[in-house]
């Protein structure tokens, strides 16, 4: 394989890399059932989901994310207005992560 190939093919897995989070990010969050809430780590997280008007309802948490119940007529405006990055749909990220029937 020379090294034209060889960098095409590495182009190539970046994008696909890079795209698959974007792709994941901008699917609308449809406003039903739970959801995961982006957030910054240096941000204090009760706080933030206070003023969002989030309902945290996971026991644990990731870096980055809060599995959260939002009210059914939360402005996703204000959600990002008060400090949470993304607002993403929960049954899309269970089946992301092989939960079925979530």
């Amino acid at each position: 394989m020379t090294f034209l190939e060889r960098f095409m093919v590495g182009m190539t897995l970046l994008f696909s890399l890079a795209i698959a989070p974007l792709s994941v990010m901008s699917m609308p969050y449809t406003q039903s059932g739970p959801a995961l809430a982006i957030i910054p780590p240096w941000a204090d997280r009760k706080a933030t989901l206070a003023q969002a008007g989030l309902t945290e309802i996971s026991p644990g948490r990731a870096p980055f994310g809060v599995l959260v119940q939002p009210d059914p007529s939360i402005d996703l405006a204000t959600v990002r207005e008060n400090g949470v990055w993304a607002l993403l749909d929960g049954t899309l990220i269970a089946a992301i992560c092989g939960v079925k029937n979530a």
